[in-house]
């Protein structure tokens, strides 16, 4: 079978006659229209034969009237043969002419019956004979044939009659038989219309309805051998594409859907993060924050944030659970030709958008450089703050001090004499005057500490590099600690911290390696300065050196806790340790 599709500009072959059996297909065009030739066919036959019936018998009657007034005319003429002897010439002549009137010679053709035709050549023979007699001496002989005569014209009456009763009987039947054929063919039509055309019809109109509801799965029968076949053939086939299509059309329109949605998410997603980026402080929870943002977003398996801070210190944020079976991508974070960091992700399918990667790879640039510029500042800040209150502890009690030990050494020497009691209260005076002058200087010291900004491990080298010249024993640092993760005063009071703990083991300790570790464990952090020195009781402290309250109290603004270990003998231990929420 020939597969029709429907197109739009396409035509439709009505010639296929080979169904796919290889049987002859019966048309349902050509069914119908030799139904329809034939009742034309059938009506014209009716119709001519009915014409030539009528057009044979527009004589019937006036033969028949003539016939008729040929037997009056015979009795006219014997009755005045019978009166006067003799006939008149006048009706001689008209009995001749109303024998060879045009209706009665019509009667000599070939559709005319040979009796009718026989019986009428036999009146004219009759007439031919007689008539001499109506004029003749004799008309006894006209008077004795007259009866045979008038019989003759009786039969030939009677053979015009039957002649015109059998051409309407012929009629009759003939148009019946046309009448019944046509009423045959009409009824077969209508049988076939409602057996071959109506149903297939009805089954379309009702599949069409069912396809313009959106169901594409409906099917009408294919098992006619016409065109209302090959129509339904071609149907099913275009609901099948149709519903092909409209399935790729809803699955198109759902991915771009999708897509639409998923570029929202994403721009509400770089939206929330940018707000999140917006606050004063940038601190390292607004990353964490930031990666769990973005860890929503359809194609991100987990994400990683690399922060490398150099000697393989490096801070890391992590969002989703990593798969060691995938391959890690990465995209370099980079602002103002500074590498600040690396982006890490594993992903599903859909990959997510390169575009969104490099928005993201943006902000998170951005916000980089921006915490580390905060913390540049802060740490300025706090250092010009300390520098400022160094210089006024110098120029106000420092110079008050100084002048003090200047008139309490004057005050010695101009009582040298003075008793031993005054002398003590002097010594004491003295002693105390020392002692706070040495606080005071170990501040200035402190307050005074130089320490460019950046990252804490170059703070702790460029911290330690004067200490180390003023002592024998190695100093030796381990930071693990990234400095992302502090703010600038954590970094500031671990420096101090620091510096006091390795100040003291240089002055006291006699220690000859001093090791400091730096070090983080999930939020905690631990700063740890141990020496190899002679130790000390810590419950016999000197009560005059405030070095390890200053350190315990710098310990304590932090939040965390600090601990000192240390025996006669087995060198010394001083841990800080603090969690980061609680300062975050």
């Amino acid at each position: 079978m020939k597969t029709v599709t429907f197109r739009a500009g396409a035509r439709v072959s009505q010639h296929p006659k080979i169904n796919r059996h290889g049987d002859q297909k019966i048309s349902v065009t050509t069914v119908i229209a030799r139904i329809m030739l034939a009742i034309v066919l059938l009506s014209l036959l009716t119709t001519g034969a009915t014409l030539m019936t009528v057009s044979a018998s527009r004589y019937d009657a006036e033969m028949v009237n003539l016939a008729g007034s040929l037997r009056m005319q015979s009795y006219r003429l014997a009755f005045q043969l019978a009166q006067t002897g003799q006939a008149d010439e006048a009706d001689i002549l008209r009995f001749s002419q109303t024998l060879n009137a045009p209706a009665m010679t019509s009667l000599q053709n070939r559709l005319t019956p040979a009796r009718l035709t026989r019986s009428y050549q036999a009146l004219l023979e009759d007439w031919r004979r007689v008539s001499p007699q109506l004029t003749s001496q004799f008309p006894e002989s006209y008077l004795r044939q007259m009866p045979e005569f008038v019989d003759r014209i009786d039969q030939f009456v009677s053979d015009i009659q039957a002649f015109s009763q059998h051409k309407l009987q012929l009629m009759a039947i003939f148009s019946g038989l046309g009448l019944g054929l046509i009423l045959l063919l009409a009824l077969f039509a209508i049988h076939y219309s409602r057996r071959q055309i109506v149903p297939p019809l009805q089954s379309l109109l009702a599949a069409s309805r069912q396809v313009q509801s959106r169901c594409f799965s409906v099917r009408v029968s294919e098992h006619s051998q016409n065109e209302l076949g090959t129509l339904a053939r071609a149907f099913n086939q275009m609901a099948e594409e149709l519903g092909q299509s409209y399935q790729a059309l809803e699955s198109t329109v759902a991915e771009k859907t999708h897509r639409l949605q998923e570029a929202n998410n994403a721009l509400k997603t770089l939206y929330d993060c940018a707000q999140l980026l917006s606050v004063n402080r940038i601190q390292a929870r607004h990353f964490s924050q930031i990666l769990n943002h973005l860890i929503q977003l359809e194609g991100f398996a987990v994400i990683r944030l690399v922060v490398e801070e150099g000697d393989g210190i490096r801070s890391e944020f992590e969002a989703g659970q990593p798969d060691e079976n995938q391959r890690w991508h990465q995209h370099p974070l980079k602002q103002a030709d500074q590498s600040l960091g690396t982006l890490w992700w594993q992903h599903t399918l859909p990959c997510p958008d390169p575009t969104l990667i490099v928005s993201v790879g943006h902000l998170l640039s951005r916000a980089l450089y921006t915490q580390q510029t905060q913390t540049r500042n802060d740490q300025l800040l706090l250092m010009e703050e300390r520098a400022t209150i160094a210089r006024e502890l110098h120029d106000s009690l420092a110079q008050s001090l100084s002048y003090l030990k200047i008139q309490l050494a004057l005050l010695k020497r101009q009582n040298a004499s003075a008793p031993d009691e005054a002398r003590a209260v002097i010594d004491d005076l003295d002693q105390g005057l020392s002692q706070a002058y040495r606080q005071l200087r170990e501040l200035l010291n402190t307050f005074r500490l130089n320490v460019k900004p950046g990252r804490l491990g170059e703070a702790l080298t460029d911290m330690l590099a004067p200490l180390r010249s003023q002592t024998s024993a190695c100093i030796v640092l381990h930071n693990q600690l990234p400095s992302l993760q502090l703010n600038a005063s954590q970094h500031i009071h671990l420096l101090q911290i620091t510096r006091e703990a390795v100040l003291n083991a240089i002055k006291h300790a006699q220690a000859t390696r001093i090791t400091i570790h730096c070090m983080m464990d999930g939020n905690q952090v631990f700063v740890t300065i141990a020496d190899d020195g002679v130790g000390f009781d810590p419950s016999h402290a000197k009560h005059a050196h405030y070095g390890l309250a200053i350190m315990q109290e710098r310990t304590e603004s932090l939040g965390g806790n600090l601990t000192l270990t240390s025996a006669t003998g087995e060198g010394c231990q001083v841990q800080v340790k603090f969690v980061l929420q609680q300062t975050g």
